[in-house]
């Protein structure tokens, strides 16, 4: 008992470490406390939250929200703080009741776990500024500066898509009926974990624990040939990287174990999941058919907490993720960058 107490101490005490969010704006306000939609996230409330967020927009507004299908602006995302103003509707512009209408059509496009990853990345983006000189800024940190379009027009049956992206999230969400698409799509945070009110918010807590859970699951052999680096990796495919397609490298998926496999697949998961459940078991089940022809490889040390990236390169999947040294602690800051090579913006479905 005596051994196990000091790590209980460290543990109770951990939160008091976070950082707080205190909004410093108008938009991180109104995402800090507005609840998701309550939807069932079919195509028809799709097209009901799009219209209804529309519907609160000026003429101008609308003309930035609302662009051609076939936009250049599809392909300009980016997951650094914006500079200037970009392409789409800057949060930030919108008043209270634009906001509300834009979380209530962000929460019924993606699923409630997906659009809360999203808002909390944001949130957490805001313990970035320094003022609320610099929050109100056009680009730079904070949810203010985040960018929201809506590509073609939104139908039950015709594809259109919608874009939102800013500091670490860059969400690329194609709609085709009952066929979605979330690639290509950048999450990060900086810092990894916060307060919001009494809740403690970890945005990417899985990302990290599940990809320990899988590499230390593998026996003495696999994890040799998993093992690619023993220090961590860099990104290959992350924005400005369209096309690419990154050399296979680790372990062949191949050999895995029944369990191995299920763990790796709820990993993946953790992705495919920021898009309604339907649309996001149907992906799933695509990665699984393919998983033989797909390679696991990790950077780094194998013990949980440690300063690691890891890679899944398949012919239908990329997922990357690594810490960043920007900030001083890998460990709080965190990208990733998840793309389907065969389906990028909607391929498949695109005229």
């Amino acid at each position: 008992m005596k051994a196990i107490a000091p790590l209980l101490l460290a543990l109770s005490i951990t939160p008091l470490f976070a950082k707080t969010h205190k909004p410093l704006t108008l938009a991180s306000e109104v995402f800090a406390t507005a609840k998701p939609a309550d939807t069932d996230h079919s195509p028809k409330a799709m097209v009901a939250a799009a219209e209804s967020f529309l519907k609160t927009l000026t003429p101008e507004q609308r003309k930035q929200a609302v662009l051609p299908m076939n936009d250049a602006e599809r392909r300009i995302w980016t997951n650094v703080p914006p500079k200037a103003n970009v392409g789409g509707l800057r949060l930030g512009d919108l008043n209270k009741e634009q906001l509300e209408a834009s979380i209530a059509f962000l929460s019924t496009v993606m699923s409630t776990e997906g659009y809360l990853k999203s808002r909390n990345i944001m949130l957490a983006d805001d313990l970035l500024l320094r003022s609320k000189e610099q929050a109100e800024r056009r680009g730079g940190f904070g949810a203010a500066n985040f960018w929201v379009v809506i590509f073609g027009t939104p139908s039950e049956t015709e594809t259109w898509a919608v874009q939102l992206d800013g500091h670490h999230v860059a969400n690329n969400i194609t709609i085709a009926g009952e066929k979605m698409a979330i690639s290509p799509a950048f999450i990060g945070t900086q810092p990894h974990r916060f307060m919001l009110g009494d809740k403690e918010i970890i945005p990417m807590q899985f990302e990290t624990s599940l990809a320990f859970d899988f590499i230390n699951s593998l026996d003495e052999k696999q994890r040799k040939e998993a093992t690619t680096g023993k220090t961590r990796g860099r990104m290959a495919a992350g924005a400005g990287k369209d096309g690419v397609k990154p050399k296979q490298k680790g372990l062949s998926c191949k050999s895995l174990t029944a369990d191995q496999r299920k763990i790796l697949l709820k990993l993946a998961y953790l992705w495919l999941d920021d898009m309604p459940k339907r649309a996001a078991d149907d992906r799933l089940k695509e990665i699984d058919a393919q998983l033989d022809q797909t390679t696991f490889a990790w950077h780094g040390p194998y013990k949980p907490g440690s300063d690691a990236s890891y890679h899944l390169y398949g012919p239908g999947v990329i997922i990357e993720y690594n810490g960043q040294d920007l900030g001083g602690d890998p460990l709080d800051h965190l990208h990733s960058i998840y793309r389907d090579p065969t389906n990028e913006y909607g391929s498949k479905w695109a005229k």
